[in-house]
C-alpha cells in the first residue's frame, strides 16, 4: 500500500486530504478501525498525521506476520502439477504476501515448473528478463506441448515392429525341436519336421547320416528299455523319398 500512498500524495493538496480520503473509503473491519482515526484528524489526539503514519498504523492493525511466513513455506514447495497457467495463478496469489525482489521470485517460479517446460525454456536464445515475461513464455510452451500430446496418435495405433514374422522365420530356419516326451516313449521316434529336414539335406531318415537311404540303412533300431540298438526290422514301412 505504501507505493500507492506515495503516488496518491501528488493528487491531493495535503497529506491530511490523502488520509481522510483513505479512512472515509474503508470497508468492513477496516471501516471500524478507521472511524476513531477519522474523528481525530486535525486534533491533538490524532495519531495519524502523515502518509507514513497511516501506512504503519494500517500494517499494525491488519498485517499478519505469520501470513508471510506461511506464504514463504508454501511458495518454496509449490510445483507445477497441472497446467503452467494454473501454477502461475497460485504462484501469483502467494507472492502477494511476500516482499521478495523480482530475481528471487523468478528463480522460485522456474524451480517449480514441469521439467518439460524447463527444457524448452533452456533452449531459448532470449531468456525472460522479469517474472511476468517468464510466466508468459512458460505458459506458451506448456500450451504447445499439451496440444502436441493431444494430437499424438494413441499408442495402440502406432506401427509395431514385425517381431512375430522375425521369430517365425528364425524358427523355420533353425533345427526342428524334437519332442522329448515322445522320444522317451519311443527311442526310434523321428518327428515329421526332422524327417523333412533330413530329406531336404539328402540324409538318411532313420539315422540322420549321409551316404545312403532309409532302405539301405544298417543301423539297428533302438530298444525301448535299454536305449541300445537292436537288429530288428522296423515295424513301419520305409518312407519313400
Amino acid at each position: 500500500m505504501s507505493g500507492w500512498l506515495r503516488l496518491s500524495v501528488t493528487q491531493f493538496e495535503t497529506e491530511e486530504d490523502v488520509i481522510t480520503y483513505l479512512l472515509v473509503n474503508m470497508e468492513g473491519a477496516a471501516s471500524a478501525w478507521a472511524l476513531p482515526h477519522l474523528a481525530n484528524i486535525g486534533t491533538d489526539k490524532a495519531t495519524i498525521r502523515t502518509v507514513d503514519d497511516f501506512d504503519r498504523a494500517f500494517e499494525r492493525a491488519f498485517f499478519d506476520p505469520d501470513e508471510q511466513r506461511a506464504a514463504e513455506r508454501k511458495i518454496t514447495t509449490l510445483v507445477q502439477t497441472s497446467t503452467t497457467a494454473a501454477y502461475a495463478t497460485e504462484f501469483r496469489t502467494l507472492l502477494m504476501s511476500l516482499d521478495w525482489n523480482d530475481a528471487a521470485l523468478r528463480a522460485q517460479f522456474y524451480k517449480g515448473l514441469h521439467w518439460h517446460v524447463k527444457q524448452q525454456l533452456a533452449q531459448k536464445e532470449d531468456q525472460p528478463r522479469d517474472l511476468e515475461a517468464l510466466i508468459a513464455a512458460a505458459i506458451r510452451i506448456d500450451n504447445v506441448r499439451r496440444e502436441l500430446e493431444i494430437s499424438r496418435p494413441p499408442r495402440e495405433n502406432r506401427p509395431k515392429p514385425s517381431a512375430t514374422t522375425s521369430t517365425a522365420r528364425s524358427a523355420n530356419t533353425s533345427t526342428p525341436r524334437i519332442d522329448s516326451d515322445r522320444l522317451k516313449a519311443d527311442p526310434n521316434y523321428v518327428s515329421e519336421a526332422e524327417r523333412q529336414r533330413r530329406r531336404d539335406e539328402k540324409l538318411c531318415i532313420k539315422c540322420g547320416k549321409a551316404g545312403h537311404r532309409f532302405a539301405e540303412c544298417r543301423t539297428g533300431w533302438k530298444g525301448p528299455d535299454k536305449g541300445k540298438e537292436t537288429a530288428k526290422i522296423a515295424e513301419e514301412q520305409p518312407e519313400k523319398e
